[in-house]
C-alpha cells in the first residue's frame, strides 16, 4: 500500500508545550493569583528539561500576561482589585452573511470589568459569542458572552470553539446542558441597568437604553460566563417567569 505524501505537522517547541501546561494550571486556579510558581530547578526536574527551556516557557507566560517575575521569583499575575481606567475595545464587525440566529464565535479580550469578574488578566483573550437573543417581553437584544478560564478548561465543547483561530458561525444552545454534563451546576443572576443615556443633540431628552448583565456561576460560586444584553433605546417591557419549589 503506497505511503501518503502528506507529512505530519511539525511538533511545537518543547518550551511552548511546557508553557501551555503551566497556563492550564493557572487557568484552573491550581496556582492562585499572586502565588509563587515552583523554582526553575523544580520545574526543570518535573518536566525533565534543562533550566534554559524552563526560562523560555516562563518568558512566554510573561508575554501572555499570565505571570510576573521579580526579586522573589515568578508569581501568577494578580487580578486587579480595583477597576483600572483602561478600556479595551472588543467591538467586532460580523463577517458577511452573518446570521443572527447563529451568532459569531471568536477569541478576543473581554472589557476590563468583565475580565476581572471572570478571573482573567485584563487583555488576555477568551472565547466571545456575539449574537441577537430574545429577552423576556418578546424583544430582541444584542448579546455578547464572555467565558472564564474555568469554563473553557472544564467544558470540552467550549474549548473546541476556543481553539479555532478564526471567527466562525455557530450557536451554544446546549451550553447549560454541557455545564451539567461537566458536573457544573449553573446558577443564573440577571442585573438590569436602566440608567438614562445622555443625548447630546440640542433639546433632545435623555433616553433609557436598558442593559441586562447575566452572570452564570457554578455551585461553588465560580463565574463561568458573563453576558451583556443590550436592548434598543426607549421603553422596555421585561417579563420574568419563575417556578417556585413545592413545599
Amino acid at each position: 500500500m503506497p505511503r501518503s505524501s502528506r507529512s505530519a505537522p511539525p511538533a511545537r517547541p518543547l518550551y511552548q508545550r511546557i508553557a501551555d501546561r503551566l497556563q492550564a494550571e493557572l487557568d484552573k486556579g491550581r496556582i492562585a493569583p499572586g502565588d509563587r510558581l515552583p523554582a526553575e530547578r523544580l520545574l526543570a526536574d518535573r518536566f525533565g528539561v534543562n533550566r534554559q527551556t524552563v526560562r523560555q516557557a516562563l518568558q512566554l507566560l510573561r508575554e501572555r500576561g499570565m505571570v510576573t517575575t521579580g526579586r522573589r521569583g515568578t508569581r501568577a499575575a494578580a487580578v486587579p482589585a480595583a477597576l483600572p481606567q483602561q478600556v479595551i475595545d472588543t467591538a467586532a464587525v460580523p463577517p458577511e452573511g452573518f446570521e443572527n440566529s447563529l451568532g459569531v464565535l471568536r477569541t478576543a479580550p473581554a472589557p476590563v470589568d468583565i475580565a476581572c469578574l471572570l478571573g482573567l488578566t485584563p487583555g488576555t483573550p477568551t472565547l466571545v459569542h456575539q449574537r441577537v437573543e430574545p429577552v423576556p417581553g418578546d424583544q430582541l437584544a444584542d448579546a455578547t458572552s464572555y467565558f472564564s478560564p474555568i469554563a473553557l478548561a472544564e467544558i470540552p465543547q467550549l474549548a473546541e470553539h476556543r481553539r479555532s483561530p478564526e471567527p466562525h458561525r455557530g450557536n451554544l444552545r446546549g451550553l447549560y446542558q454541557w455545564m451539567i454534563d461537566a458536573d457544573l451546576r449553573p446558577h443564573r443572576r440577571d442585573t438590569i441597568d436602566l440608567t438614562p443615556v445622555h443625548d447630546p443633540r440640542p433639546a433632545a431628552a435623555d433616553q433609557v437604553k436598558p442593559t441586562i448583565r447575566r452572570t452564570i456561576a457554578d455551585q461553588h460560586g465560580r463565574v463561568l460566563e458573563i453576558t451583556d444584553l443590550r436592548l434598543p433605546p426607549g421603553p422596555a417591557r421585561l417579563v420574568y417567569d419563575f417556578a417556585l419549589p413545592s413545599i
